[in-house]
């Protein structure tokens, strides 16, 4: 069931305490070797000082329908809730108002459809595919998981270029134009990043109080000095094992690094400036990961991995509790999760930290998003309104969603949490994404080099070139095929 706003307008008390912070643009950091603060580069001019070139309008109540896998109240749509009622997420009432802010100055009316029930990962292109077909515009804006349909949505020329909307301004903050273009086919963007998505981004975590009492510092003037690398990353998690008492290695006892080895571990290789495709000179995608920085990233990162004092588990072991250690129990000095909400209830002090770079040479810190993309039916009929709602959208994320976000979810108001703010703030103006995730669904071969720091190591891989070997002809097959699929 499409749900709908209900017409109540809350231009409420909210409006007042939010002010301009970024969430993700391009992410401009400078060369390391300046000892130029990072955390203050990543965040220059990504916060919008103007209101985007759109003018007041009425669409008299054209709706404007969005499907996506994100219950509503967390993120894109909301529906009015008083105090009385209580709130489903604490964004639900800025989501509203960001919605509500859209609706008045376009005259439009805005909708949302959860696909609520995932198995394949298919079941939001299932949806939306007769409705291209047929012509009819039912849905206006897709917003996907990761890797989920886009090849279907492409090669079967189901969706529009992004470039074709008359008010789509890439070079506005809120939008990623580095990572629209890096995805574009053919010169035609038909997945579009910026502040209106959802992240999920990795990123890791420390606890302070343990580090306190190892004597060992939070490596916070590192990061700012673009020297938090992995050697460094490595040299604090080791040393630190310690065995309950029973003489075995397992989740009881207490380690340097604990947590589940799956997307997150995948993400060191673009956290360390290696992705899985780039685009050449001839303006395709081919594959870019193997060489020697990976070679050197991997043996070091296998070893460590195989370090007493790191703890790793797989997807499938996620709910074993003989195997897991919850890093609320104090017994983990750092773990490896997507940023959110759950360690704020823990009784030790937490720390956050950005994913480490390959060495200091690396220019800048980065952050692959395993979260939401968006693309757009070819399907739709006023281009104009799509446009622009959109634009207004990502302008309200940026500017109202985003300081709530850190303030009430995270929890990281600049007076109490002042390190760890520049810590995320750099996190979030750090994105970027791999074009091998983005068109992996369906190729096997593809999927298995994305997950290669993950999949690897749980296989026991002490060499990676034999798994690249295995993977990368009908890798570069499949991303050829795209190419070759598109005018």
């Amino acid at each position: 069931m499409i749900t709908k706003k209900t017409p109540i307008r809350l231009l409420a008390l909210f409006l007042a305490l939010m002010t301009a912070l970024p969430l993700a643009a391009c992410g401009n950091a400078t060369d390391s070797t300046d000892q130029t603060n990072e955390t203050t580069a990543a965040a220059e001019d990504t916060t919008p000082d103007f209101f985007p070139d759109i003018e007041k309008t009425d669409y008299q109540g054209e709706p404007l329908r969005m499907i996506g896998f994100v219950e509503p109240g967390s993120w894109y749509y909301a529906e009015s809730l008083s105090a009385e009622e209580g709130s489903v997420h604490i964004l639900n009432n800025t989501i509203y108002e960001m919605n509500t802010l859209v609706e008045d100055h376009l005259g439009i009316s805005i909708e949302y459809k959860q696909v609520d029930s995932v198995v394949t990962g298919g079941e939001l292109f299932d949806e939306v595919q007769p409705t291209i077909m047929s012509g009819d515009d039912i849905y206006q804006i897709c917003i996907l998981h990761p890797y989920y349909s886009y090849n279907n949505f492409i090669t079967q020329n189901y969706a529009l270029d992004f470039y074709s909307l008359p008010d789509f301004n890439p070079d506005q903050p809120y939008w990623n134009a580095k990572v629209i273009d890096q995805l574009s086919i053919n010169g035609h963007a038909f997945i579009g990043l910026g502040d209106f998505c959802m992240y999920n981004i990795n990123m890791i975590y420390a606890n302070k109080d343990l580090l306190q009492d190892a004597n060992r510092a939070m490596p916070y003037d590192l990061v700012r000095n673009g020297k938090w690398t992995m050697d460094e990353f490595y040299a604090i998690t080791s040393e630190l094992y310690v065995d309950d008492g029973d003489g075995r290695r397992n989740n009881k006892d207490t380690y340097g690094f604990a947590a589940m080895w799956d997307a997150n571990g995948s993400a060191f290789m673009q956290g360390c400036d290696i992705y899985v495709a780039t685009r050449n000179e001839e303006d395709r995608f081919e594959l870019s990961l193997y060489g020697e920085r990976l070679e050197t990233m991997y043996a070091d990162l296998y070893d460590w991995s195989k370090n007493e004092s790191t703890y790793l588990w797989s997807f499938g072991q996620r709910t074993d509790a003989n195997v897991i250690i919850d890093f609320l129990d104090n017994r983990v000095y750092f773990t490896h999760e997507s940023l959110g909400t759950q360690y704020l209830d823990a009784d030790f002090s937490v720390g956050m930290l950005p994913m480490p770079k390959f060495d200091t040479a690396q220019p800048s810190y980065a952050h692959v998003n395993w979260g939401n993309n968006i693309v757009i039916p070819n399907s739709i009929k006023n281009k104009e309104m799509v446009g622009e709602a959109l634009e207004l959208m990502g302008y309200y994320s940026k500017t109202l969603v985003q300081e709530k976000y850190y303030d009430e979810v995270l929890q990281l108001r600049v007076s109490e949490a002042p390190d760890d703010r520049d810590m995320v703030e750099l996190i979030y103006n750090t994105v970027v994404f791999d074009p091998g995730i983005a068109f992996c669904d369906g190729n096997n071969s593809l999927w298995n080099l994305v997950y290669t720091t993950c999949f690897a190591i749980h296989q026991n891989t002490k060499s990676i070139a034999s798994y690249y070997k295995g993977n990368s002809r009908s890798a570069q097959r499949g991303l050829d095929q795209i190419f070759d699929k598109v005018e």
